[in-house]
């Protein structure tokens, strides 16, 4: 990405904010978007993983996964992380190393924050959350503050954002599911599976809107129970498969409609039993963002739970 020319809002989905946005553009530079990990748990002081949190500009996770691979002496699908952060930005997150030799230095754009041991390789999504620091040139901070407010009282509508449902990937799982498609390996599959799960999440969360239905269910533990008059926790939303607990009314009369306008075969999300089991997902989060404004803009800072995206926030916010 060249200076100076950031990103602008891309208003693919309905927003919930109402009344002129502030404008303005983001990650101009790395600098004017940082992310930072919010740790599911800290590593355990012992065991045979090396864990590190490391700082990079300019790289993309799965860069630095090869590069850790190649300094550790170890193959880079044992490198564990729990989540793909952006290349255009400055991140903060973990890793854990199989063992291999110490590693000590990562080259250029990258610093080691803290080294220890862990027991356990990390996985995808086992995190508590993200604290984005975002910089928005040119942006109206008034306006922000305003678009921020209305969050704070509906709270943030889940979508997935670009970087899970971009390019060709949903459409790839959509016709794998039917048939066909491309032959890809695991990783590739994997996504484009999740992908087009994703996109089919939007469609439902497009259609409901910041509404509940009769029929929703909620988080409730480690399951899903109906919701109740009163109820605070937000609906979800299906992550379609055969393990999906479906609700009921018309939330459940939505979802289904959403589906079999797929034109999927019977037992099309049983094909892959492992990638695409079927779960469920809040259809809004609570947030809580602060405007601060600058002479030629604003930052924004947040802390959004894991799965939810700055992106989606930056559309409704500019």
């Amino acid at each position: 990405m060249k200076p100076g020319r950031g990103f602008h809002a891309t208003p693919t989905w309905p927003r919930w904010t109402t009344g002129p946005g502030a404008g303005g553009s983001w990650k101009v530079n790395p600098e004017d978007f940082v992310v930072e990990e919010l740790p599911a748990e800290p590593p355990t002081g012992e065991g045979e993983h090396q864990w590190l949190r490391v700082e990079k500009r300019g790289l993309g996770t799965l860069d630095l996964v090869e590069r850790l691979a190649r300094v550790a002496g170890v193959p880079p699908d044992g490198i564990g992380y729990a989540g793909l952060k952006d290349r255009d930005a400055r991140t903060i997150q973990d890793f854990t190393v199989p063992g291999g030799r110490p590693i000590e230095d990562l080259g250029p754009d990258t610093r080691i924050l803290a080294r220890d041991r862990t027991r356990r390789r990390l996985r995808v999504g086992h995190l508590a959350g993200n604290r984005f620091t975002i910089r928005v040139r040119d942006g109206d901070a008034a306006r922000a503050a305003d678009r921020v407010a209305q969050l704070r009282a509906s709270g943030l509508p889940n979508y997935y954002g670009v970087q899970r449902i971009g390019g060709r990937a949903p459409d790839d799982g959509r016709a794998i599911l039917r048939g066909g498609g491309p032959r890809l390996p695991y990783a590739q599959l994997k996504f484009a599976l999740s992908a087009y799960q994703s996109l089919l999440f939007n469609r439902v969360l497009a259609r409901r809107g910041a509404v509940r239905l009769e029929g929703d269910l909620v988080e409730a533990g480690d399951g899903w129970r109906p919701a109740v008059e009163g109820d605070t926790a937000a609906p979800t939303g299906p992550m379609y498969g055969p393990e999906m607990p479906w609700p009921g009314g018309e939330a459940g009369r939505i979802e289904r409609e959403v589906l079999h306008a797929e034109g999927l075969p019977d037992g099309a999300w049983s094909r892959f039993p492992k990638l695409t089991r079927g779960t469920r997902r809040a259809l809004w989060v609570p947030v809580d963002p602060i405007v601060e404004p600058t002479p030629d803009g604003f930052w924004l800072r947040v802390e959004l739970p894991a799965g939810s995206y700055a992106t989606v926030l930056l559309e409704e916010v500019v």
